[in-house]
């Protein structure tokens, strides 16, 4: 049951993905450009870029994750851009397109240190 609040809408994600409070640096090799990831789940994440990303093509993703490197596919599910000063930056919510076990194996490990 929706609370009294008129602006409430049902969570509409499969895993909840948790906020990162600190950086976590990850590389879109589809466009050879750093990406800031600002949510992460075992389903996909948030990322932070400078350039839109197509929601037409996969795109690969490398994460560094402690000492491990992971790559991940991953489709945009939704976008938009966002504006901070003079600073045009673009946040995707992506999700992973199979991920390999290991890569989501390190995903949980990650997230678990996280709670």
């Amino acid at each position: 049951m929706p609370p009294d609040n008129p602006d409430w809408v049902p969570e509409r994600r499969r895993v909840a993905r948790v906020d990162l409070l600190a950086d976590l640096q990850g590389h879109l090799v589809t466009l050879d450009e750093r990406i800031q990831v600002r949510q992460i789940s075992p389903a996909g994440m948030t990322v932070e870029t400078s350039a839109p990303l197509s929601p037409r093509v996969d795109h690969e993703f490398r994460l560094a994750i402690g000492s491990h490197s992971v790559h991940v596919r991953a489709r945009v599910v939704h976008s938009r851009v966002t504006v901070r000063d003079d600073t045009v930056s673009y946040l995707a919510g992506v999700e992973f397109i199979d991920p390999a076990p290991e890569a989501l194996a390190v995903v949980r490990e990650f997230i678990d240190t996280l709670k």
